[in-house]
């Protein structure tokens, strides 16, 4: 039987997997010692917490049933309460692969060789979103000089490195321009934050802030996208070093077989905000590195 229709021949199967992989979800308190290759049989997902926990579960876990039927190995997603949690769930080995944003991933490629395997089509040109009130009429991040200023995660690149790196580049010190400075902690949280009033400007992942407007989960009548950064690379799959090669071989592979031309890798590759998947390696983030660095000896993430 072909990937490309397996859910519609296995439709039961489809939705067990996903009710296996929500049953999984929640248990990062019981970590078990990390198996070697020959052990492996069950494969643990972490994703980047950077929205609600149900768009997570929405988003992921139709992948990761998609990813059991590829691979014949119990696939679970574990969810985390933030981007330090993931990182140090990745250190401790309690999950095989993980969904990084590029700033995570160039911390753990360097400390515990984090292997890319795969990005979306958008994101080695990736972008974030000023945000404002739809009231407000100023046009330049200026014009915010003495205002209440969000950023995501401090781990997050699209929330808060990159934004601060191109800031920094236009002169702008937020802690000093700006009357206060907060984390939201995630994308959704940064757009209700300008949309509540509780900051004057925030800024965000670019394609969520996008999703949020298609799903009616934000009105463009609530928020206004006031400027968009240059692009960046960013998000990427990795795993473990201690995965099998022919296992990372499977598992990129069966990314790369996802097709908007099949209905239902469509729609994983939807709720995915991806069109498609690309191969990546550890080179397509050495820009992306010497910004983390850059940064990083300033003192401006911390």
């Amino acid at each position: 039987m072909s990937k490309a229709n397996w859910c519609k021949h296995s439709g039961h199967a489809c939705r067990l997997a996903a009710i296996l992989a929500v049953v999984a979800i929640g248990l990062i308190g019981c970590a078990t010692p990390a198996p070697t290759g020959s052990t492996l049989r069950v494969l643990r997902f972490g994703v980047l917490p950077d929205e609600s926990r149900s768009m997570l579960e929405e988003r992921y876990l139709p992948l990761v049933a998609y990813l059991e039927h590829s691979t014949g190995l119990s696939c679970q997603l574990v969810l985390h309460g933030s981007y330090e949690e993931l990182q140090a769930a990745f250190e401790q080995g309690e999950v095989e692969v993980a969904w990084l944003g590029g700033y995570t991933f160039v911390k753990l490629n360097r400390s515990h060789h984090a292997v890319p395997l795969v990005s979306r089509d958008c994101d080695l040109r990736f972008t974030s979103y000023y945000l404002t009130g739809t009231e407000e009429t100023a046009t330049e991040l200026e014009e915010f000089r003495g205002r209440r200023f969000a950023f995501g995660s401090r781990l997050s690149t699209s929330g808060h490195l990159m934004p601060r790196y191109f800031m920094r580049e236009s002169g702008i010190d937020p802690e000093t321009f700006f009357e206060s400075v907060v984390y939201t902690g995630a994308h959704d949280a940064t757009a209700n934050a300008v949309r509540d009033g509780d900051v004057d400007l925030g800024v965000a992942n670019g394609p969520i802030i996008e999703s949020m407007f298609a799903s009616n989960r934000i009105g463009r009548d609530e928020i206004r996208v006031m400027q968009e950064t240059p692009p960046y690379v960013d998000y990427v799959w990795a795993c473990q070093s201690r995965l099998p090669a022919a296992l990372r071989t499977q598992l990129r592979d069966a990314f790369l077989d996802l097709s908007e031309a099949d209905p239902e890798h469509a729609d994983i590759l939807n709720h995915l905000l991806a069109k498609y998947f690309v191969p990546v390696h550890s080179d397509d983030f050495d820009a992306l590195r010497s910004i983390v660095d850059e940064i990083d000896r300033s003192g401006e993430s911390r």
